[in-house]
């Protein structure tokens, strides 16, 4: 895959924003109009020379080149050769080369660099409000996706499926979330007392936190905390202690609650297979053991993820 990097987004920002010095609604609708006029250009230039546009967004084009472009050397030239057929002043850049490419959602995908990295777009796939056992799950799920290892797969749930049931954590940063204050805890009560805002585990362990510390706890401090109990459907602020207060010798964290959570982590793989094969790869052992043989990973061909216009012509993000 690689990447061309559209950078008239920017201008539009500045033109179509209410409040800058520089605002002019009508000179930003003829950017957007001009831009998505450019973006089709270039979106039908690499298919007519034999491309595959996998992705569009307001960061760039992401394509697979033609057969016969092989190597970096050649994918540069490639790329920056479709200047020639682009309006004056418009200039195609080489903005880097991946070697696969997971598309997940509408401007959420993951790339795998040649050096084995992982790059990702959107918060679907990982969000940093996750916890860090999940984070790390889906990064290691995606990387077996990528290569169709479904044995591998299933060896990953499984073991983080054990561990969770075993506590068998590297600390408790891996399980716990951590929160930023967005307000103060006086403003906090006053919303809850109004009716604003339902309680939440972030702030009523902050207050517990000020009085056990006798410090103050202010807008804009970071809470780490996990969840407590024995059902999976517990309510978090009633069932919840600060990450601190966590004993690696007795441990108290609430195991259904994060074999829950380590479900949902992986139901963001269920598009990839059949129902009856996502369940065979995301579930423990049973007593005939598992086997990746007859499961395929689902794909579907597309040119690009956009829906048409009215006119017929694929939407770009402008």
């Amino acid at each position: 895959n690689r990447k061309f990097n559209w950078t008239g987004q920017s201008f539009y920002g500045v033109l179509g924003f209410s409040l800058s010095a520089f605002n002019d609604f009508e000179e930003a609708d003829r950017v957007a109009r001009t831009g998505q006029e450019i973006l089709r250009e270039l979106i039908d230039e690499i298919r007519d020379r034999g491309g595959t546009v996998v992705e569009v967004d307001t960061d760039g084009v992401l394509f697979v080149p033609p057969d016969g472009v092989r190597g970096e050397q050649e994918e540069i030239d490639f790329t920056v050769g479709l200047t020639e057929a682009m309006p004056e002043g418009i200039r195609v850049g080489f903005d880097g080369r991946y070697e696969k490419m997971l598309s997940y959602k509408k401007k959420n995908y993951a790339l795998l660099t040649y050096d084995d990295d992982l790059k990702f777009k959107g918060s679907s796939l990982i969000s940093r409000s996750n916890e860090p056992f999940g984070r790390d799950f889906v990064r290691r799920a995606i990387r077996r996706l990528l290569n169709r290892d479904v044995e591998g797969l299933h060896d990953l749930y499984v073991d983080s499926r054990n561990k969770i049931i075993d506590s068998d954590w590297e600390s408790v940063e891996s399980f716990a979330r951590t929160e930023t204050l967005k307000d103060t805890l006086a403003q906090y009560e006053a919303d809850v007392e109004e009716g604003n805002r339902p309680r939440a585990a972030t702030y009523e362990l902050a207050k517990e936190k000020q009085e056990k510390t006798g410090k103050p706890v202010k807008k804009g401090d970071r809470i780490s905390y996990y969840i407590t109990g024995d059902s999976a459907n517990v309510t978090a602020f009633k069932n919840s202690r600060l990450a601190s207060e966590w004993d690696p010798e007795d441990p108290d964290e609430n195991t259904a609650y994060y074999l829950k959570r380590l479900d949902e982590f992986a139901d963001k793989f269920e598009p990839f297979f059949t129902a009856e094969d996502f369940r065979l790869v995301f579930s423990p052992e049973d007593m005939f053991g598992f086997s990746a043989d007859g499961i395929e990973i689902q794909t579907v061909e597309h040119e690009a993820d956009h829906p048409a216009h009215d006119d017929g012509q694929e939407e770009v993000p402008f």
